[in-house]
C-alpha cells in the first residue's frame, strides 16, 4: 500500500549496525526512558528492553548469519525462517531476525514477528510528506498506562527510530500528568503539524495517519504486532 511512504533522514558519519551501539543512540535512548521511567513497572520493562537487544546483538550474530544462509538454501523448516519479499526471516532466541543495507552497513533487525503473522492488521490514511522534516519523531505514551505490551511496542520503535531511520526518538506524553513534567504534550488530536507516533491500547490492532501523526493500537501482543507492521512498512518489506 502506497499511503505510507516515511523518508530516513541525511545520515551523519556513524556506525549503524545493530551489534555497535553508539554513545549518541545510547543518550537517545536514555532520554526517551525517563518519561517511562517515572512509571516504575514500565521503566523497568523498558529497561530490560534494552538490555535485550544489547545481549542479543551482541551474543547471536554468528548464529543469525548461519541460519540465513541455511535459510536462503532452503534448508530450514518454515516455523524457523522463510523469505517474505525478498528479505530473509529466521527465528532466533525467540525474536524473528532479518537484515538489510541501511546508510552503507548491514543492518540486523530483531522484532518479535515475522511478516506473514502481520498482513491482516489495517494500515489506514495518508500520511502528510512534513512528517519526513527534521530529525526528530516524538513518540507519544498515555502516562497512567502500566502494561509490558505496551512498553514492549516503544521499545521496539524507539529503538528503530533511531537504528533503522537515523531520526531521534522524543519522549512525549498524550496528556498533563506529573510523570510528564518538562515533556512535550501532544497527540494524533494535537500533533501541532509535528511528525509524532502515538500509542494507544485499543481492541483493535492498527496503524491509523492522520496528518503527520501515526496512532499504533492494540492490547497485549496486539499492540506488539501494531508496531512490527509499523517498522516493516519503514523498512519496504511490507507495502
Amino acid at each position: 500500500m502506497d499511503e505510507l511512504k516515511i523518508d530516513k533522514a541525511v545520515p551523519k558519519d556513524q556506525e549503524t549496525a545493530v551489534e555497535t551501539e553508539t554513545s549518541t543512540s545510547f543518550s537517545e535512548w536514555k532520554g526517551l526512558l525517563i518519561v517511562v521511567g517515572v512509571l516504575a513497572g514500565i521503566f523497568i520493562l523498558s529497561l530490560l528492553g534494552l538490555k535485550l537487544y544489547n545481549n542479543i546483538t551482541a551474543a547471536s550474530v554468528v548464529n543469525v548469519d548461519e541460519l540465513h544462509q541455511q535459510n536462503l538454501e532452503g534448508e530450514l523448516d518454515a516455523e524457523a525462517g522463510y523469505v517474505y519479499n525478498g528479505y530473509s526471516f529466521v527465528y532466533a532466541d525467540g525474536l524473528w531476525w532479518t537484515e538489510m543495507n541501511k546508510f552503507g552497513t548491514l543492518l540486523k533487525i530483531p522484532l518479535h514477528f515475522g511478516p506473514k503473522e502481520l498482513e491482516d492488521i489495517p494500515v489506514r490514511g495518508k500520511l502528510d510528506p512534513a512528517f519526513n522534516e527534521g530529525l526528530e519523531i516524538y513518540l507519544a505514551i498515555d502516562p497512567e498506562v502500566r502494561d509490558k505490551y505496551y512498553s514492549l511496542a516503544l521499545s521496539e520503535l524507539s529503538f528503530n527510530v533511531v537504528k533503522g531511520l537515523d531520526r531521534k526518538p522524543v519522549g512525549s506524553c498524550t496528556t498533563e500528568d506529573w510523570a510528564c513534567e518538562n515533556r512535550t504534550i501532544i497527540s494524533c488530536e494535537s500533533s501541532q503539524g509535528k511528525p509524532v507516533i502515538e500509542l494507544a491500547l485499543a481492541n483493535e490492532s492498527s496503524i491509523d495517519i492522520t496528518g503527520t501523526c501515526i496512532k499504533v493500537s492494540g492490547q497485549e501482543y496486539g499492540i506488539v504486532k501494531a508496531a512490527n507492521r509499523l517498522l516493516y512498512q519503514w523498512y519496504g518489506v511490507m507495502e
